[in-house]
């Protein structure tokens, strides 16, 4: 494999026994009439089944499959930071591993990081989105976090939280990233903001997961969601916590006049 590819596909993985094979195929698949070099690279995240294995074996079959990784577990930040360190791409497109996201979003990002962007997100929320099959226990945290995200930044930013994003390789190497968990995904917005990156979004379409076992852990969605956005803007957080009160108070003098 040459030292740079034109695109590098970073999948983090943690217990995807079940999804190896199909996943390599359908990025394949995906990628077949993509014209230029191109690698998937596997982050696994301290799996504890036969993930790594498996993996390997992919790698063995197929030289433009590569697995890096490390134990234990430590989060869907770790695995996004050693697969960034690892790609060779002058793009980088991150995907869910169970391709929840269909592949073809992959060369959708490419294309328009090609336009212009330093970072391209997929967006399930914003018009021209869809989701299909997904319960409304994970849409509705998820939808209601986003919203509430939404006043974190500069612009209307629809879905902040999505792990299938672009971004091209020069727009990476700006960002100081620190995160283990799934802030992961709010500090790149937030670093990517303060250096003036230009940040763009893209119609995306989730459909639900069709083997394996999600790792999503909903509870506590929205309450972190409002504690980073008391971090970010803690002026905006006050002022509507003021308004609150000043609302409620109105309320309770109407009702003992």
């Amino acid at each position: 494999m040459p030292d740079e590819v034109e695109l590098s596909v970073v999948a983090p993985m943690f217990n995807e026994e079940e999804n190896i094979a199909e996943t390599a195929r359908r990025v394949r698949e995906a990628l077949a009439a993509f014209p230029g070099s191109w690698e998937l690279v596997m982050v696994d995240d301290g799996s504890t089944d036969g993930s790594r294995a498996r993996a390997e074996a992919e790698a063995a079959a197929d030289p433009r499959v590569r697995v890096v990784g490390y134990t234990p577990n430590a989060g869907r930040g770790r695995a996004l930071r050693t697969g960034f360190a690892a790609a060779r791409g002058r793009f980088v497109v991150t995907v869910d591993f169970d391709l929840s996201y269909e592949p073809s979003h992959i060369l959708r990002l490419h294309a328009a990081l090609e336009g212009g962007p330093d970072v391209v997100l997929a967006s399930a929320y914003m018009p021209g989105g869809t989701s299909e099959g997904v319960s409304w226990k994970r849409l509705l945290p998820s939808r209601l976090g986003n919203w509430v995200l939404r006043f974190a930044w500069p612009k209307r930013i629809y879905t902040s939280t999505c792990v299938v994003r672009g971004y091209r390789r020069a727009a990476l190497e700006r960002l100081a990233l620190t995160e283990d968990g799934k802030e992961i995904h709010l500090q790149i917005l937030s670093e990517a903001f303060d250096r003036g990156l230009r940040v763009e979004e893209i119609p995306g379409h989730l459909r639900a997961r069709s083997r394996g076992k999600s790792k999503a852990r909903l509870g506590g969605t929205i309450g972190s969601h409002l504690r980073f956005l008391t971090r970010r803007r803690p002026g905006l957080c006050v002022a509507v916590a003021a308004a609150a009160l000043a609302v409620a108070g109105l309320a309770l003098w109407a009702l003992v006049r």
